[in-house]
């Protein structure tokens, strides 16, 4: 018999241990004694009828043949459905920006700020009619353009000099059916709420880094002044006007303690439907490197421990690398493996004021990055290439479909190489431990674990 090299086991209390299968995200409890019994592929010494749940919920396979089939047929059904992944658009109308926030990340490439054309917002327009056209041919599909969404970001795209733009890119997706979303950095909500009021807008995105002192001094107007009173009125005007309000948190080592504060100042915006609190762990800090930037496990574990004495930080999500794993456990969710997680490996365009074309966030206003037909160097197609069955590291790590081989963005930061082998690893074994032990204690109570056998 042959037992997958995809398993994780996770012991979360004295007697029980959770076996995860990293393939197709499904979990048991089981006792200790099946867990070694199993990493001692001991079979014989397991009850048949385990031995026939584990084969049903392919943790085990009688022969290794079967077990490299399975893996096949996976990746063949996961690629097919990544590369006909219905494309996404992002609009850049401008560069420029109204904050001056300490991590910004923008403000470590070097962007040419020059008068942006009339002309961009059609000929991006006419770019998304082309190219989704062109992937409708090679991928022997479909898209509606309802199905399609742009997202419209800078730089700060709503600066109140854009609002001639910004009525015609509106009234453009508007008239070809596209749904849009907005990211913003929120100071002229105001101005904008009627414009962007459309019943095809499906949210905006604004950010508060923590209470007033915090975020003030993270996020501020490029005088010095403060934002954080200003961003709350944008976001209760958006929920009143109906609009889905993503609000993101970024979090470091510099305010992670600070979250309890902001939680409470925002509890009010709770009883909004509408409203979706998310807090971010930030991987890189733009222009200020790494300094603050902590391992996502131990800031998990901090805020896990933060919400037991401050409930209100409960009802905020984290966004963390494999929460779709650990929600596929505790919510009953479907978990769909990955061999590309980044959108940039897959059908992600973004086009800018210039008429550049990017793949990937992190790139946008760096030539090496461009995939515009003059640059031979790197190609829509590249990007496409790098999936996990094509990098060595990638093929051996049993966390490959939960990573799906990393943010490609970074990876090519320095060597300007899309198809290296190089990526970023996260530490899966420490973050899911932390996330999967707390969720268990959380939601799970005693009366309601069962043996294995009987987890159907």
């Amino acid at each position: 018999m042959k037992l997958i090299n995809e398993i994780m086991y996770v012991n979360c209390d004295k007697d029980n241990t959770i076996i995860i299968n990293l393939i197709n995200g499904l979990a048991d409890v089981i006792d200790r004694n099946l867990e070694t019994n199993l990493k001692n592929n001991k079979f014989e010494d397991i009850q048949s009828d385990i031995i026939e749940c584990l084969i049903s919920r392919n943790f085990l396979f009688w022969t290794k043949d079967e077990y490299i089939n399975y893996l096949k047929h996976i990746e063949t059904k996961v690629n097919e459905y990544e590369i006909k992944e219905c494309p996404n658009y992002v609009f850049i109308p401008t560069y420029d920006c109204n904050l001056q926030c300490s991590y910004c990340y923008q403000k470590a490439n070097f962007i040419q700020r020059n008068v942006e054309l009339d002309q961009c917002v059609d000929e991006f327009f006419k770019f998304i009619s082309e190219q989704t056209r062109k992937l409708e041919i090679e991928n022997h599909s479909k898209y509606r353009n309802d199905e399609i969404v742009i997202t419209l970001m800078g730089g700060e795209p709503l600066l109140i000099e854009n609002r001639e733009l910004i009525k015609k890119f509106v009234y453009k997706c508007h008239d070809s059916g596209y749904m849009y979303n907005i990211v913003t950095n929120g100071l002229t909500i105001k101005e904008y709420n009627e414009i962007i009021n459309t019943s095809n807008l499906t949210s905006v995105q604004l950010t508060l880094d923590g209470d007033m002192q915090t975020h003030d001094s993270r996020r501020m107007r490029k005088n010095g002044d403060g934002t954080y009173h200003i961003i709350k009125n944008s976001i209760k005007l958006l929920l009143d006007s109906n609009i889905n309000v993503d609000l993101r948190i970024n979090v470091d080592k510099d305010n992670i303690f600070k979250l309890p504060n902001l939680a409470h100042e925002i509890q009010h915006f709770f009883n909004y439907p509408n409203f979706n609190p998310y807090i971010f762990l930030l991987e890189d800090e733009g222009c200020m490197g790494k300094k603050n930037v902590m391992e996502d496990y131990e800031a998990l574990s901090i805020i896990y421990e933060l919400a037991k004495k401050h409930k209100v930080l409960k009802q905020i999500n984290i966004a963390y690398i494999g929460r779709e794993l650990v929600e596929s456990i505790f919510d009953d969710v479907p978990f769909y493996p990955a061999l590309r997680k980044c959108a940039s490996s897959k059908n992600q365009y973004l086009f800018d004021l210039y008429g550049g074309i990017y793949k990937c966030w992190w790139g946008i206003g760096l030539s090496h990055y461009k995939i515009n037909p003059d640059n031979s160097l790197l190609l829509d197609s590249l990007w496409k290439l790098r999936k996990i069955s094509m990098i060595k590291k990638c093929r051996l790590c049993k966390f490959r479909y939960l990573c799906g081989g990393g943010c490609v963005g970074r990876m090519i930061n320095n060597s300007f190489i899309v198809s290296s082998q190089g990526g970023q690893c996260h530490d899966f074994e420490k973050l899911l431990n932390v996330a999967i032990k707390e969720n268990y204690h959380e939601r799970i109570k005693a009366d309601e674990i069962h043996d294995f056998y009987t987890t159907q």
